[in-house]
C-alpha cells in the first residue's frame, strides 16, 4: 500500500512576516511611506480619519491574505494563521468603530488570549481537547505510537493526569498573555483613535513590536516547560526514546 504524501508544511518565515512583521511595519511606517499619495488619491488630509482608516485596512490585509493563501496552498486550516487574522481583524475593528476608545482596545487585546485560556480548560474533558492542538499534535508527536505504548503498558491513566497538568500550564500561558497584553496596551496606546487615527495606528504598531520581548518570550518559556514535561512523561510512561516519539524522528518498529 502506498503511503499518502506528507502534508505541505507551513513556511515559518512567511507566517511571521505576514502575521506579525508586515502589519507592525505598515502601522509604524505606512504614514511616512504612503501617507502623501493616499492623501492625494483620497482627496483628504493626511492626518484625516479616512487616510488612517485605509492604512489600518491595508495592515489588516496582510494576515488575512496570508491565511487565505496558506489554506489554498495546503488545503488545511492553520490555527495560528486564523488566530493572527482574527487578532488583526479585532484590532482593525476597534480602530474603525466610531467612538472607539483606547480602553476598548486594551480589553480587546486581553480578551482573545483569555478566551483561549478558558477554552483550553473547558475542552480538556471533550473528545477534541484544545491542548492537543498546542502540544499533543500529530504533526509534532507520533500520537498513534504513543497511545499504543500507553495501552500496552497500562499507563494511560497516568498520561491523562500528565496531560491535564500540561493543560493548566498552557491555560496559565494564555492568562499571562492576556494580563500582559492589557497592561502593555494601557501603557503604550494612549491616543484616542477618534482624535488622531494615524497616531493611534503608530502606537498600535509600537505595542505589537514590544509584545515579543515583553509578552511572547515569557509565554514561550512557560509553553516550553509544559512541552518538556510532556516529552519527559512520554519517555517515562511509554519507554520510547525522544527520536522515536517525535513525528520527524526515524520510523522504527512499534514492537
Amino acid at each position: 500500500m502506498t503511503e499518502n504524501p506528507p502534508a505541505k508544511k507551513e513556511n515559518l518565515w512567511l507566517n511571521l512576516g505576514f502575521n506579525l512583521l508586515l502589519p507592525i511595519l505598515f502601522l509604524r511606517k505606512g504614514d511616512d511611506w504612503f501617507g502623501p499619495s493616499l492623501s492625494e488619491n483620497l482627496n483628504a488630509p493626511q492626518e484625516s480619519t479616512l487616510v488612517g482608516t485605509v492604512m489600518l485596512l491595508i495592515a489588516i490585509s496582510f494576515p488575512i491574505g496570508y491565511g487565505t493563501w496558506d489554506f489554498i496552498k495546503r488545503r488545511k486550516w492553520n490555527f495560528l494563521s486564523i488566530l493572527g487574522a482574527l487578532s488583526a481583524l479585532l484590532t482593525g475593528g476597534i480602530g474603525l468603530i466610531p467612538g472607539a476608545t483606547v480602553s476598548m482596545f486594551a480589553i480587546k487585546e486581553a480578551a482573545l488570549p483569555a478566551v483561549l485560556g478558558i477554552l483550553t480548560v473547558i475542552t480538556l474533558k471533550t473528545k477534541r481537547p484544545l491542548v492537543h492542538l498546542f502540544l499533543y499534535n500529530p504533526e509534532v508527536i507520533r500520537v498513534d505510537l504513543v497511545n499504543q505504548r500507553l495501552d500496552e503498558r497500562g499507563t494511560k491513566g497516568d498520561f491523562d493526569k500528565l496531560l491535564q497538568k500540561c493543560t493548566w500550564l498552557i491555560a496559565l500561558t494564555f492568562i499571562l498573555s492576556a494580563t500582559l497584553n492589557y497592561f502593555l496596551s494601557r501603557w503604550i496606546v494612549v491616543t484616542e483613535p477618534a482624535i488622531d487615527k494615524l497616531a493611534f495606528n503608530d502606537e498600535v504598531g509600537r505595542m505589537m513590536g514590544w509584545s515579543f520581548p515583553i509578552i511572547s518570550i515569557p509565554c514561550m518559556v512557560v509553553s516550553a516547560y509544559a512541552f518538556w514535561l510532556l516529552i519527559r512523561g512520554i519517555r517515562s510512561l511509554t519507554g520510547l526514546e525522544l527520536e522515536d516519539a517525535m513525528a520527524q524522528g526515524p520510523k522504527r518498529s512499534a514492537s
